[in-house]
């Protein structure tokens, strides 16, 4: 009841509660046990060890790209030490769900660890016979996005700590807009307002706008850095190190850094904004895709996306030849394994901790089931239709590629029908998205410096000093520093069209990114540089930076062109154009004058780029001309590789147009004959559509006669034993016939 004095509001504790005193942040990790957990004992557990606690992923992506840990993809380190008490069975979920995953934890364990110790800090007196420790420092330095913590404090970082990170509404700057007289509205680092987000059960009006569901801009808070998944979706792409970045507005400023990062827009993910009865809506949430396994965690401990990420595009899309409820469980999460041939059906009810906490819909013919076995409590079943409802207050019917074969109801006839039905392949062994990311934000090649004669924030000790308010050392600003600091950064290539392609944990097809391609300067404590540019390696000798299998999530309802895959060197993994550009990156680059045989003549000549040793040319190649692998894909899965031998001989067809055009139209005297024919006729082929009918037709009538032809030389094989043995009675017959001509 108290409104005048805010010390003395902020002492003591609600009654029943199990504090004995006053915290400014009860979500967090430190204290969430006396206080989320006495209705959410579950998820308070699942989130201290889901992956956005423990970032055991980052941890090993990120030492591994110093060459450290490359022995194996096992996953043994995490923010802060962490076990499983209560075991291997995940505390949400049906018991196929379970099931599912005790098999994938079986078969791969280093992805499904038991425990986890915290990331060391680096050991000076090895430093400089062990630089890859500098691995160590960075990822204490740069790892402000877990949950344990406050992290940033600037435009588009702002949150909370620990469950309220997620459940608090806070808008980019900052800014708090209700009516808390006491609370500085010009004052940054505030809640927007005091209230919870959730589902639609916990929506709220906003500045006269209703508002309900986790916002994407919240999760962009933190999935802003590495893969960028959280702007991209937003069809944001983070720019380089350039801040002086227009369009400027009306007072001449440029834009401003949202998260890190400024941005070039491209186009948002089709499900962001969606389409539907002729206008524009807001579309799916985060969370509408993202089940409650994934963004709290199942209860055991959490080391990569793909381990704990449970739907596939095909739980609500199907595919031409079944919809959803018809697929397997596993279909497009195989992970090398032959999939039982029954349908998955649906479920007539959601999850408990569904029809508990969230918002409960009709089930209508029944919940759509996951890949790996768990009702979708959003998506449902209507006839032949599959409806979404989404966080955000809006319902969505999702198209369903059985239903749009069915009635040919293509956007795209010609190019979907080809992909997907005339290729079936390309349902079985690519990710939808290999097709349907149109753009893929790609950060190639990052150079980086590790100064040990300076210090840096280190944001897992601060977090683990905690006050007697239950606040940490970070969220004061009052950070535990650590000996080393990330300095300097500079990526290479920032790109975003045509992703080369891979193969991930699942085995299927997908695109591939760079996120952090260590190349990595150390400087001792007393100023050496212990190593220059250094590129990690694996013990057997290929380069430790890696390209990573990714769902951008910038999916577009068009896909690429055939031709983007089929005959791009850079889709094969060869790098662009074959790794023409930058093939040379150990040698040192001048621009200053030379003589007639190319020799720096100055004496205050300097390197304009410095020299790469050990790069085996531009970070975008995965393979070598003669398809040796050059650098590492994935450092989470061993199952991840290159595209096979077979597939990139699928993809080159280089010689494809020149097959034609070595002929056409002034070659052999066939050729020369139709082209002056079609001269004469005034005939063109030029436009796109006129040039595929040709091709189509030429094909359609070259098979027709290679066909016929194939019949009658069988048949010719066939019936000459008979011939040569009945050739007498076959003589007469023609004697006789021609003795009565005669007569």
């Amino acid at each position: 009841l108290e409104t005048k004095d805010k010390k003395k509001a902020h002492s003591g504790a609600p009654q029943g509660s199990l504090l004995g005193f006053f915290t400014p942040v009860p979500g967090a990790l430190q204290v969430n046990q006396y206080t989320c957990a006495q209705c959410h004992s579950d998820h308070t557990y699942a989130v201290h060890r889901s992956i956005m606690n423990t970032d055991a992923g980052k941890m090993k992506a990120i030492t591994w790209s110093w060459g450290f840990g490359t022995e194996d993809h096992h996953h043994v380190y995490g923010n802060h030490a962490m076990d499983d008490p209560d075991g291997s069975l995940p505390r949400f979920g049906t018991d196929v769900y379970k099931a599912y995953m005790n098999e994938l934890a079986e078969n791969f364990p280093g992805q499904f660890p038991k425990a986890l110790k915290q990331i060391p800090e680096a050991d000076l007196t090895t430093l400089s016979q062990m630089p890859e420790q500098a691995a160590f420092t960075y990822l204490r330095n740069c790892n402000a996005c877990h949950l344990s913590n406050k992290g940033h404090q600037d435009r588009g970082h702002f949150r909370g700590m620990g469950c309220a990170a997620c459940h608090s509404l806070y808008n980019n700057e900052g800014l708090y807009e209700g009516k808390d007289a006491s609370i500085k509205a010009d004052e940054p680092g505030h809640l927007m307002f005091h209230t919870m987000m959730g589902t639609r059960k916990s929506g709220l009006v906003v500045n006269e706008k209703r508002l309900s569901g986790i916002q994407v801009s919240t999760c962009a808070a933190c999935h802003s850095a590495g893969r960028r998944i959280g702007h991209a979706y937003q069809g944001l792409m983070a720019m380089g190190s350039s801040y002086n970045r227009g369009p400027f507005d009306e007072k001449g400023i440029p834009q401003s850094a949202n998260a890190g990062y400024v941005f070039k827009h491209m186009r948002d993910d089709v499900h962001h904004r969606i389409e539907q009865d002729g206008k524009t809506d807001k579309g799916l949430l985060c969370q509408d895709c993202h089940t409650t396994t994934s963004m709290h965690g199942n209860g055991n401990i959490g080391s990569t996306t793909l381990a704990g990420v449970e739907v596939e595009c095909a739980d609500c899309h199907g595919t031409p030849t079944a919809y959803p409820w018809e697929l397997p469980l596993g279909f497009g999460d195989e992970f090398g394994r032959t999939l039982d041939a029954k349908a998955r059906g649906v479920s007539d009810q959601p999850l408990a901790v569904t029809r508990d906490y969230a918002t409960v819909y009709n089930k209508a013919d029944g919940y759509l089931v996951s890949a790996r076995g768990n009702p979708l409590g959003n998506v449902v079943k209507k006839g032949q239709q599959v409806l979404v409802y989404s966080a955000s207050g809006n319902d969505f019917e999702v198209p369903l590629l059985k239903e749009i074969h069915r009635k040919e109801s293509w956007k795209h006839p010609l190019k979907a029908k080809t992909a997907m039905v005339a290729v079936a392949r390309h349902m079985e062994s690519l990710e939808c998205y290999a097709c349907h990311s149109t753009w893929v934000p790609q950060y190639y090649g990052y150079k980086y410096i590790i100064d040990y004669t300076k210090e840096s924030a280190d944001w897992l000790y601060s977090a683990e000093k905690i006050m007697p308010n239950g606040t940490t050392a970070d969220y004061n600003l009052q950070f535990v520093l650590q000996p080393g600091a990330p300095t300097l950064g500079d990526y290479s290539h920032v790109r975003w069209e045509n992703p080369p392609l891979g193969i991930n944990g699942e085995g299927r097809v997908s695109s591939l990114t760079g996120v952090i391609q260590t190349v990595g300067t150390v400087i001792g404590p007393s100023g050496k540089v212990l190593v220059h540019n250094r590129i990690g390696k694996r013990p057997d000798g290929i380069n430790a930076m890696e390209l990573a299998p990714v769902n951008a999530h910038t999916t577009s309802l068009e896909t690429r062109e055939c031709r983007d895959c089929h005959g791009s060197q850079t889709a094969m993994g060869y790098g662009i154009d074959g790794g023409a550009y930058d093939s040379r990156p150990d040698l040192v680059k001048y621009a200053d004058i030379v003589d007639s045989g190319g020799e720096n003549v100055s004496r205050n000549t300097r390197p304009q780029i410095a020299a790469i040793a050990e790069l085996h040319g531009d970070f975008v190649q995965l393979l070598s001309a003669e398809g040796k692998q050059l650098m590492t894909i994935d450092s989470h899965w061993a199952t991840s590789m290159p595209l096979t031998i077979g597939q990139r001989e699928k993809l080159t067809r280089a010689g494809t147009c020149i097959a034609c055009h070595r002929d056409i139209p002034d070659g052999s005297i066939p050729m020369k004959m139709l082209g002056q024919i079609a001269k004469v006729a005034n005939l063109s082929f030029a436009s796109p559509e006129a040039h595929d009918k040709l091709l189509r037709e030429n094909n359609i009538l070259i098979s027709w006669v290679k066909a016929l032809g194939i019949i009658l030389i069988g048949l010719f094989v066939a019936l000459s034993p008979i011939v040569w043995i009945q050739r007498k009675k076959i003589r007469g017959y023609f004697s006789k016939t021609k003795k009565k001509q005669l007569e």
